[in-house]
């Protein structure tokens, strides 16, 4: 198995995806629940994929550096945003290359980017409140050349729904019936 990738299984899910559509659908969830001050506990929801029920969940916690009131004890949300999108990107990236014959010996990838928080603190309503910019940068040690590497993160682009996600517009709805308890 190259990098340790079961490219045999993924084939074999992508021919019951294709035979099937709603197989392919995956639901995920998260709840937050406010652990005092400005720190979250986020638990994931056990996963749905296609007909089968993945029961599993995991618990994370969310602080704030003391510039922005926290204990600096855990990642800020845009952490685990840019956590996120990287491992997303790794996962597509590393089967990418394996699926090309190409082994790796090494693979990082580091996401910058600035948050002006006037934005957030509506210091001043003219800045964005978003990252404006994320820089990529992928370095990869392994069999492949650097055209090779090129083309698959370029690949990677089109096809993490990490990516897809922040790059572009999703449909965001709020439950306008908030369940006040006195």
């Amino acid at each position: 198995m190259l990098n340790n990738v079961n490219l045999e299984a993924l084939g074999n899910y992508v021919d019951v995806i294709t035979n099937k559509p709603a197989e392919a659908i995956a639901a995920l969830g998260v709840t937050a629940t406010w652990k005092g001050g400005v720190n979250t506990e986020i638990t994931t929801h056990s996963k749905k994929i296609g007909s089968a029920f993945v029961e599993k969940q995991f618990k994370y916690q969310i602080g704030e550096p003391a510039e922005l009131l926290g204990d600096n004890l855990n990642p800020n949300p845009q952490d685990y945003i840019l956590g996120g999108l990287a491992g997303c990107m790794m996962v597509g990236f590393v089967v990418g290359a394996t699926s090309r014959g190409i082994r790796l010996d090494s693979v990082n990838l580091t996401i910058v980017g600035n948050l002006d928080l006037r934005g957030f603190l509506e210091v001043d309503l003219s800045v964005s409140v978003g990252f404006e910019e994320l820089q990529f940068n992928f370095e990869v040690t392994g069999s492949g050349t650097e055209e090779e590497y090129a083309a698959i993160a370029e690949h990677v682009r089109k096809i993490s729904p990490g990516y897809r996600t922040i790059a572009e517009p999703v449909k965001i709805s709020i439950n306008k019936s908030l369940n006040a308890v006195v």
